[in-house]
């Protein structure tokens, strides 16, 4: 009967180490990127307007369907804060827009579109 116990009671520790570790595992696994754009392919692009600091949109630049689309970036890294870098990144649409202003000949400041905001997820430098 002592035997029986002590394998029992040794059967059941081996049980719960055994479903522990199951569990660290699943839990412990990469998970997967969920976005709205997932490893796609664009270029930074700068708009400036000579109005104020604020008002220097770095957006991204992707050719969607053969037609130049672009996305303003809401959680742009400062190191991508450069022209024309080529990219690779995943971000989810946010329900807003940004309005780009530009200047007119006379220094008037005027709204020159409107873009859809993102949100980055992922974002490298590419090279090619």
């Amino acid at each position: 009967m002592i035997y029986f116990q002590h394998f029992l009671i040794k059967t059941m520790k081996t049980v719960i180490f055994i479903t522990a570790i199951f569990f660290c595992l699943i839990s412990c696994r990469k998970e997967k990127v969920s976005a709205d754009f997932i490893d796609r392919k664009g270029s930074i692009e700068i708009h400036r307007c000579y109005c104020s600091e604020s008002a220097y949109r770095y957006l991204i630049v992707i050719n969607e369907n053969n037609e130049i689309v672009r996305y303003n970036p809401v959680n742009l890294p400062n190191s991508f804060k450069d022209d024309n870098y080529l990219i690779e990144f995943s971000a989810n649409l946010l329900n807003d827009s940004s309005i780009v202003y530009t200047n007119t000949a006379t220094d008037a400041l005027i709204e020159n579109f409107r873009i859809r905001n993102i949100s980055l997820v992922d974002i490298k430098k590419r090279s090619e």
